[in-house]
């Protein structure tokens, strides 16, 4: 497998096709935008610049990663020729996924195997091709050229071959790996985080803490044990008996599922949408998004080479 297609090259597009590129594929990178592809490539730039910072890449192959192995366009049939995998990473609409892997499975050679990077879609439900066997689902997590893990998931005729496969050449990349065989909306580290936010949106809706509080304690408090003991060996050193007597005495209640929050609505009012527009929970000042993200991102690299080298990650 040498060549590689990523469709939609936003958020989460630009940073798989970097990923890729760096492990030495040939990538089509599409999107329906000409802006947005130039955007993308601006991004891989910074991010590649930021890696160069961190001591994690070459300089020297700044130029090969970001715009020869990578080809931008917005034609989906250049981006899909010969491609042996294909990743979707477009908007969380049914129809748009429905009609693309439609398209893919008209363009991409009948090797190719087909990926969506969907989190919570059932794509085995609604996509339809000539090859369900090499059909299944790669989610990454956010910034994708930084965090390790991708959650692989089967669909019920998805082939041992194209899962051993696909898990194989993501591990080459340097990528921690999890299988599920099943469809499960969220998978395994979106729903954790799902059940963490309806408790945080309730904390601030109902006035009982601060933003900063919160964080705070996330990151003062439980956030320190996560990188060392997750959230399940946390339990033995806990002790199992007491994890046995909490349970009985119920003294928890999770948080209704409204589908809002007051709070994330006031501020989407306010124009308060996050880093891109420099303001949400926070303010970030006149920097632009890239240098706020850079500086998340150096962070980020420093924890997980200190990880890695404890031996806390892959």
């Amino acid at each position: 497998m040498r060549k590689v297609a990523v469709i939609g090259a936003g958020t989460m597009g630009h940073g798989l096709a970097m990923v890729f590129a760096q492990g030495g594929y040939q990538v089509g990178l599409h999107d329906l935008s000409q802006g947005i592809l130039d955007k993308a490539r601006s991004l891989i730039n910074s991010n590649l610049d930021t890696l160069i910072e961190a001591n994690m890449f070459d300089a020297a192959q700044r130029e090969t990663v970001a715009n020869e192995r990578i080809r931008y366009t917005t034609d989906l049939a250049e981006a899909a020729v010969d491609a042996e995998f294909v990743v979707e990473a477009i908007v969380e609409e049914v129809e748009a996924k429905k009609e693309l892997f439609n398209e893919l499975d008209r363009l991409a050679p009948s090797r190719a195997i087909l990926a969506s990077n969907t989190s919570y879609l059932d794509i085995f439900k609604f996509v339809k091709t000539s090859r369900p066997d090499k059909v299944l689902i790669t989610h990454w997590f956010a910034p994708p050229h930084i965090v390790p893990l991708v959650e692989i998931v089967a669909g019920p005729q998805t082939s041992q071959e194209t899962i051993d496969t696909v898990e194989r050449t993501h591990n080459q990349l340097g990528k921690t790996t999890i299988v599920l065989k099943k469809f499960l909306p969220g998978f395994v580290g979106n729903r954790m985080q799902a059940a963490l936010g309806l408790e945080i949106y309730r904390l601030l809706d109902e006035g009982f803490a601060t933003p900063e509080d919160l964080d705070k304690a996330a990151k003062a408090g439980f956030g320190l044990r996560l990188p060392i003991l997750g959230v399940v060996k946390r339990l033995d050193f806990a002790g199992l008996d007491l994890a046995q007597r909490v349970l009985a005495n119920r003294s928890y209640q999770p948080p209704e599922v409204r589908g809002r929050s007051k709070v994330i609505d006031d501020l989407n009012l306010q124009g308060r949408r996050g880093v891109k527009d420099g303001a949400g929970f926070y303010d970030y000042g006149d920097r632009s998004s890239e240098e706020i993200m850079r500086e998340r991102d150096l962070k980020l690299l420093k924890l997980r080479k200190f990880l890695q080298d404890m031996g806390e990650l892959d």
